[in-house]
């Protein structure tokens, strides 16, 4: 194949392949979702648990701050389709300079153990 008929290749197909290419990049950049999304209810909903959520993990610290504006945010148990999962901990940048960010928790209630979530204090 020569060069000029290659080039002809690359310049047809290019359109097709580019916004595959540029859709997996914006993946890429998309900080994940770390609070809990549990089965039935969207955020705010209340989901209890009838069975004691484990103990927590013993988490080491991956890495260091991606900056001077970063905290790690510790892991937590999780709840999704009747089975406990541990939701690994992440760097987060403080929303302000002062932020403090106050772990999520299980908190025992009549109806069982509902999520209360993490916020910036």
């Amino acid at each position: 194949m020569g060069t000029v008929p290659r080039l002809r290749w690359v310049v047809a197909f290019l359109p097709l392949f580019l916004p595959a290419v540029l859709s997996l990049s914006s993946c890429v950049v998309a900080a994940p979702e770390h609070e809990v999304q549990m089965e039935g209810g969207g955020p705010d909903a209340e989901v209890y648990v009838t069975e004691q959520p484990p103990p927590p993990r013993e988490e080491v610290v991956v890495g260091i701050a991606p900056g001077p504006s970063y905290i790690w945010v510790g892991g937590y148990w999780a709840w999704h389709h009747s089975n406990w999962y541990w939701v690994q901990g992440r760097w987060a940048a403080r929303p302000h300079p002062n932020a403090v960010w106050v772990s999520g928790r299980w908190e025992a209630r009549n109806r069982g153990h509902v999520w209360v979530g993490g916020h910036w204090r």
